[in-house]
């Protein structure tokens, strides 16, 4: 008896398992809507080409529901990253936990393991080991800065990897850098029939390798939510509210009296009235779109921080 019941459970394990596979491949053209991101109702009339979901195109890109696909911004960008790495999304987690691998991680997915986490929190004034221990939490600014300088590098690697990224639209460039900071440099790298897909344009089937990937089984609505912007190349969400902006800074470029943050300037609004502006990340080649990040952090009335990323 004993010996049947493992193999019926052997057998209900590989069904499950199977069953996961088929979902994995069928997710990026599931019938339902994925949550915060509405299905597209047929793809751009060039097959998904450069053009029609490509750099500033979306008028011939229906949305489910009326309306057409739009660029996103780079708020919006940070947004569906954090939220991936968080359940407290751009909130963070001000106190340690142990996250799915068993690492013990603060904030916005920060890494406690990591080789140079004692070094990044001394940065913005924390104690790596009161921290750890769980006898301090952090602020919503240190929270944002270690997000922040996470993503500045992801977006750089990503620009290293992938030849053609400043091309892409934001949505797709939105999808690499999830990947870059869920896998690492070298777990995208590794991808190489997607890399191969998106320097033939071909996008439809860069995202039918990302959910038939092992990553893919691993991590679920992450892969799929990825393979969906991948697919479609803009979004259907209505417009966010725009970031105000603040005085202007002398140090970002780009910046104007009386611009919004909200839209090419990249302002991203955290909680605790901490604002972050990253005017630089733009779709298409731009003067600035040399693989380095400005970021910088607007609070309480003042500029307070800038982060700088050069590729390595």
């Amino acid at each position: 008896m004993n010996v049947f019941l493992r193999g019926l459970r052997r057998w209900a394990t590989m069904v499950a398992l199977g069953l996961l596979i088929v979902l994995a491949g069928a997710g990026a053209a599931a019938a339902d809507p994925i949550p915060d991101l509405p299905a597209i109702d047929e793809p751009p009339s060039d097959g998904g080409q450069p053009g029609g979901g490509g750099q500033q195109g979306g008028s011939d890109f229906p949305c489910a529901g009326g309306g057409t696909g739009r660029e996103m911004l780079v708020g919006e960008i940070k947004d569906f990253i954090a939220r991936h790495e968080s359940g407290y999304g751009l909130s963070g987690n001000p106190k340690v936990y142990i996250d799915t691998k068993g690492h013990p991680t603060v904030g916005i997915g920060f890494n406690l393991d990591r080789a140079d986490a004692r070094e990044k929190l001394a940065g913005v004034g924390a104690g790596y080991d009161d921290v750890r221990a769980g006898r301090t939490t952090l602020t919503q600014m240190q929270i944002t800065l270690l997000f922040e300088g996470d993503l500045a590098v992801a977006l750089a690697a990503a620009k290293r990897i992938v030849p053609q990224f400043d091309s892409l639209s934001m949505a797709r460039q939105a999808a690499l850098v999830d990947m870059v900071f869920n896998l690492g440099p070298t777990g995208l790298a590794k991808f190489e029939q997607l890399l191969s897909a998106i320097g033939r344009g071909a996008y439809e089937e860069a995202a039918q390798s990302m959910v038939n990937s092992a990553w893919a089984r691993q991590v679920g609505k992450r892969a799929v939510e990825d393979a969906t912007m991948m697919s479609q190349g803009l979004t259907c969400r209505p417009l966010p509210v725009p970031v105000p902006p603040p005085p202007v800074s002398p140090d970002i470029p780009g910046l104007e009296p009386g611009t919004s943050g909200g839209g090419a300037n990249g302002g991203t609004s955290y909680p605790g009235d901490v604002t972050t502006y990253q005017p630089g990340w733009t779709p298409g080649p731009t003067e600035s779109s040399t693989c380095k990040a400005n970021v910088e952090v607007y609070y309480e009335g003042h500029w307070v921080s800038k982060v700088d990323v050069e590729c390595a």
